[in-house]
């Protein structure tokens, strides 16, 4: 079960760095770095969860999970996912998305990256949650190398301190939701509808508050047959695949050890990044290969990434 865990927890760090890389690609349109710059994150997000919500309903559709999930948004389960909705979505994202305007997408990726050590720290005193030093000095080690990683490309920034409160916003976010997602998951809340009510949360908190105010005319300038709105869509698919792998990792492993195995994501950002678009800088696969080792180091038991080693291993003990 850890086995699995593991590996689903490294497959949610692997599809939102694609996640990542995707968006890129798809907000790198004229449109959206000239008309549309200043509201372009808020509009991708909210088309982005969008596409999440209703690819995810249709996965409860089809498994015919329909009842059980309008019973579990009445429960005492379903307002704890939806709070940590409003604390990862929202709020976290946001927050998120402030920082970039404020910092630049770097420092700002690079500073949220450190939501699992606030996770740690309230997964401890909420949920009692223990960790082996090993894993959490490993934790630490994929975080410094996030971190540093961003911070290589820092420059003159006017809005320092308006930008370093709104990463702080997104790393208590995330953080939060994290460990608020790992308390309702142990009522055995099935991961693709705690993340259904956690993905209608912040479509509906974006598409009745956050885009009324910037305009619904905007998303109109997108168009039907804009390349770049259908990458959004289509990526918002493969963001659900990552949440549900995140969610999953956090039922069978916890969220301290699913936060440390999901932010390997910058580094399978690296590698996407180099497959679809051929960048490549020596001095970020260093710090990609850092990011591993600390994730390899936060395992209970880093043979779990290699089944047929962990079979050999079991063999081996049964015919001595």
């Amino acid at each position: 079960m850890k086995r699995n865990g593991t590996l689903i927890g490294l497959g949610s760090g692997l599809f939102w760095g694609l996640d990542t890389v995707l968006l890129g690609i798809a907000t790198s349109s004229t449109l959206f770095l000239t008309t549309l710059a200043e509201t372009a994150p808020l509009i991708t997000t909210f088309l982005h969860d969008g596409a999440s919500f209703a690819f995810l309903m249709v996965i409860i559709l089809v498994l015919g999970k329909h009842k059980q999930f309008l019973s579990t948004l009445r429960s005492k389960a379903g307002l704890v996912i939806i709070g940590a909705a409003l604390l990862g979505g929202p709020i976290g994202m946001t927050g998120y998305i402030l920082s970039i305007r404020n910092l630049g997408p770097s420092i700002s990726a690079s500073i949220s990256a450190i939501y699992p050590a606030f996770g740690l720290v309230l997964g401890y005193i909420i949920l009692k949650e223990k960790l082996k030093p090993r894993a959490i000095v490993g934790i630490i080690l994929s975080i410094a190398a996030i971190v540093f990683m961003g911070l290589s490309t820092i420059g003159d920034i006017p809005n320092m301190m308006a930008g370093l409160f709104f990463a702080l916003m997104c790393v208590i976010g995330w953080g939060s939701e994290a460990v608020i997602i790992g308390a309702a998951l142990k009522d055995d809340v099935p991961a693709e509808i705690a993340l259904a009510i956690r993905q209608m949360v912040s479509f509906l908190t974006y598409g009745l508050i956050i885009i009324p105010i910037i305009g619904y005319d905007k998303i109109s300038l997108i168009g039907l047959t804009n390349p770049s709105l259908w990458l959004i869509l289509f990526t918002g698919i493969i963001g659900s695949i990552s949440y549900l792998f995140y969610y999953k990792a956090i039922a069978l492993i916890g969220p301290g050890k699913a936060m440390g195995l999901n932010i390997t994501y910058p580094a399978w950002a690296f590698l996407f990044s180099y497959i679809l678009m051929g960048d490549f800088d020596f001095k970020t696969l260093v710090f990609v290969i850092i990011i591993f080792i600390g994730a390899i180091m936060s395992m209970d038991d880093p043979t779990e990434l290699i089944p047929f080693l962990k079979t050999s291993q079991a063999e081996a003990q049964e015919n001595s």
